[in-house]
C-alpha cells in the first residue's frame, strides 16, 4: 500500500461463529470498519457501519475470539504511527455510526468517521493525521471532498459505480482507487455517482517518510525495537483491548 497506509483486510464471513484468536499488535493502529453484520467480544459488539480505531502504540492484545454473524464482512486498515507516537500507551475509540457527523449536501450523505468534510468535525483522536468517510451518492450526483494536497488517499467501491478525478476512471463495486499527494493547499477529488448511485469508503493519510520494519503483528523502527515488543509481549506486558472498550466521546473531546 502506500504511506501512511501498510495493508488492508477485507474479511467476508459466510457463517456464523467464531472468528479470529487472541494476538498482539505495536507501534501501529489498525482502523477496523464494519461493512455489514456483527463482531461481539469480551470487549464489547460491533455491528454495521461501526469502526474500532485501535492505537496499539507501545503494544496491545485485540480480538479476543469473537463471535460474528452470518454475512458479516469488515476492512481492518494498518496505519503506520510517527516516530514520536510509536510507542505511546494503547487505547480503543469505538466509533458508532449514529454517533458520526454527517454532512450533506444535494445527493450527497457522508458520514464522518476521522477528518473532516465541510462542516462536519469527526471527535475521532489521531496519531497519524487521516480522513474516513463513509459516501452514499444518490444516481448522478457529484460529490468533491477537499483534502490536504499532502495526503495519499485511496476510495474502496462498496456499491453502484462512480467516475473518480478530472479524467473520470469508472471505479466499480469492489474496487480501489488511488490518488497521490498534489502539493500544497487542497486537493479536490471529483466524485461522480453513476446510474444506479453509488456508495464509496474514502480513505486519505498523511505520508510518514519514515522507514519502518515489520514483522508478524508488529511495525518498528529497527530490528532492536521489534525485539523489545516480542520479548515484552511474551513477558505478558501487554494489556488487553477489551478491557479499554468502550470509548465514548463528550463535547469537550480533544478533535485530531
Amino acid at each position: 500500500m502506500t504511506d501512511p497506509f501498510f495493508l488492508m483486510a477485507d474479511d467476508n464471513i459466510t457463517e456464523a461463529g467464531r472468528f479470529g484468536d487472541s494476538h498482539p499488535h505495536a507501534g501501529l493502529e489498525t482502523v477496523t470498519f464494519m461493512l455489514n453484520g456483527m463482531m461481539e467480544d469480551t470487549g464489547g459488539r460491533l455491528e454495521e457501519g461501526d469502526v474500532e480505531w485501535m492505537t496499539a502504540g507501545s503494544g496491545i492484545v485485540h480480538a479476543e475470539n469473537s463471535m460474528v454473524s452470518t454475512g458479516m464482512r469488515l476492512f481492518q486498515l494498518w496505519l503506520i504511527l510517527p516516530e514520536a507516537q510509536r510507542n505511546i500507551p494503547p487505547r480503543v475509540q469505538i466509533l458508532r455510526r449514529a454517533e458520526m457527523p454527517v454532512h450533506t449536501e444535494p445527493g450527497v450523505l457522508a458520514t464522518v468517521y476521522s477528518g473532516k468534510s465541510g462542516n462536519a468535525v469527526a471527535p475521532t483522536l489521531n496519531a497519524v493525521p487521516v480522513t474516513l468517510i463513509d459516501i452514499r451518492l444518490e444516481p448522478g450526483a457529484t460529490f468533491v471532498p477537499h483534502l490536504p494536497g499532502s495526503y495519499n488517499a485511496f476510495v474502496v467501491g462498496i456499491n453502484g459505480e462512480v467516475e473518480v478525478g478530472a479524467t473520470a476512471e469508472i471505479l466499480a463495486k469492489d474496487t480501489v482507487g488511488w490518488t497521490g499527494p498534489m502539493g500544497d493547499g487542497d486537493s479536490l477529488l471529483r466524485l461522480r455517482a453513476g446510474d444506479d448511485g453509488a456508495r464509496l469508503l474514502l480513505y486519505a493519510g498523511q505520508p510518514q517518510s519514515i522507514s519502518v520494519v515489520a514483522k508478524g503483528p508488529f511495525i518498528a523502527g529497527s530490528d532492536e525495537e521489534m525485539a523489545g515488543y516480542y520479548a515484552a509481549y511474551r513477558q505478558g506486558k501487554f494489556p488487553h483491548a477489551g478491557t479499554m472498550r468502550p470509548a465514548r466521546f463528550s463535547e469537550d473531546t480533544k478533535r485530531g
